[in-house]
């Protein structure tokens, strides 16, 4: 900037004067330019402003049903989990049973054969019937007088009768072990079929949630990388805003101090001018001439 010493009379005051208008024009052109750039930042912002408006309430309902739709699948998959092993719990247990089963099974089988063995006729009695029946022959044999190879015959026939409830015991234990067992391992391959078929349906709904989630990611992922660009696009634009309005304000009290500079060198070179008019007038008049009408307008002026 140049100081109104340098504009105090003469030549040099002009100089000054043309310094100071010159920085004047360059500081109103820099002016116009940096409002202008205030203007396109400020549009720049308000448009940043006005996508985000639209892109925020997106991007916040997609990432909403994005995590439903996880939490969702991941209840699923828990609970497949957990149904995978009770299966697999009750197909451990199925397999250590399984040998028991047939062991039983053998047992059962072989009692029956034994039974077949020891029946007498073609009626299978059962064990109440045996002892009543053994009852009565050894009252016979007790209470009548019989020969003693028809008490034989009787004493051979009680063992039968003897041999044939053992056989009869043996094969009600059997098929009462069997039975309970076989009913033990149905129970538990009921219970792993109801649990292999529930893991089905929730691992179903499970992958259906899964794919449904799948499908918004790329949507997700779009609107994130959109709301980040618009929202990096806003600061830099903030930024650039801000350090054109300190560059305005800057150039704006330039432009006032210059403005002030020049009408104070304007002022004095005025003052100078109406002096040195004065002191040639009174010169003029000290002289003996008389002032013409240009003279006093020189005065007015």
């Amino acid at each position: 900037m140049v100081s109104t010493t340098e504009v105090s009379g003469g030549s040099s005051g002009k100089k000054g004067e043309e310094s100071l208008s010159a920085v004047l024009v360059k500081d109103s052109k820099l002016a116009r330019e940096l409002k202008s750039r205030l203007s396109a930042l400020g549009s720049s912002k308000d448009s940043c402003i006005r996508q985000l408006r639209e892109v925020n309430p997106k991007f916040r309902s997609v990432l909403a049903k994005v995590r439903e739709l996880r939490e969702a699948r991941d209840k699923q998959t828990a609970v497949v989990k957990e149904l995978k092993a009770k299966r697999e719990a009750a197909n451990n247990e199925m397999r250590l049973l399984s040998p028991e089963v047939k062991k039983a099974l053998e047992a059962k089988e072989a009692a029956v054969s034994s039974l077949s063995k020891a029946k007498s006729g073609s009626v299978r009695k059962s064990a109440s019937q045996l002892y009543s029946e053994m009852e009565s022959l050894e009252m016979r044999i007790i209470t009548e007088a019989m020969p003693f190879s028809r008490e034989q015959e009787v004493m051979k026939l009680i063992k039968e009768k003897r041999k044939q409830l053992e056989a009869v015991k043996a094969f009600s234990e059997a098929a009462s072990s069997h039975r309970e067992l076989f009913s033990k391992f149905s129970e538990l391959r009921g219970q792993s079929y109801s649990f292999h078929s529930g893991l089905r349906q929730h691992a179903a709904e499970s992958q259906k949630l899964h794919e449904e989630m799948v499908k918004l990611i790329p949507q997700l992922k779009e609107l994130r990388q959109r709301r980040e660009l618009l929202l990096e696009q806003l600061d830099k634009a903030k930024g650039e805003y801000s350090s054109a309005s300190s560059s305005l304000s800057q150039t704006l009290h330039e432009l006032s101090d210059a403005r002030e500079k020049i009408d104070i060198a304007a002022a004095e070179r005025k003052k100078q001018e109406i002096e040195q008019t004065e002191a040639k007038l009174t010169e003029k008049l000290k002289s003996g001439k008389k002032l013409t009408t240009r003279d006093l307008m020189m005065l007015r002026g």
